[in-house]
């Protein structure tokens, strides 16, 4: 089951970064303000074109990052690698999983749009006998709904 992701993260912290770099540039480099909306158009174009998926196969995950659909990352994790799932709560009333990996960087799933996929995390670690955490702040937001 394939599922898509929203990076609210790359989003703040891009349009964050690229208001400071316009003030830094205009400020000691003496650009003009027409740069600076250069700038910010360029840097709102790269993160229109960024998508992020992630799909659930029967024997493992693949994690992909497209920009423009031309792949720029893809990774296979199968469950040998995992060592733990994670579920959390994240914001006030929004469920999220981490993916830890035993010699790698985590991938946090923060921003699956679909809310089915968790159940999907769940069984696919239920499968393979991986490791499944989940913080009492998730186990409310499972009672709730």
């Amino acid at each position: 089951m394939g599922y898509d992701l929203n990076p609210q993260r790359l989003v703040i912290f891009s349009g964050f970064f690229g208001t400071i770099s316009w003030v830094t540039a205009r400020d000691y480099f003496e650009l003009s303000t027409f740069y600076g909306i250069l700038l910010l158009t360029l840097w709102g174009i790269l993160l229109i074109g960024t998508r992020f998926k992630f799909k659930i196969n029967d024997d493992h995950f693949v994690y992909r990052i497209l920009f423009y659909n031309k792949l720029i990352f893809k990774k296979e994790i199968y469950p040998d690698q995992i060592e733990q799932l994670r579920f959390i709560r994240v914001g006030w009333a929004k469920k999220a999983a981490i993916i830890k990996i035993y010699r790698g960087k985590n991938i946090r799933l923060a921003v699956i749009t679909q809310p089915n996929a968790y159940e999907h995390l769940l069984e696919f670690a239920e499968k393979h006998d991986i490791s499944i955490f989940k913080t009492k702040d998730y186990l409310i937001l499972e009672r709730m709904k």
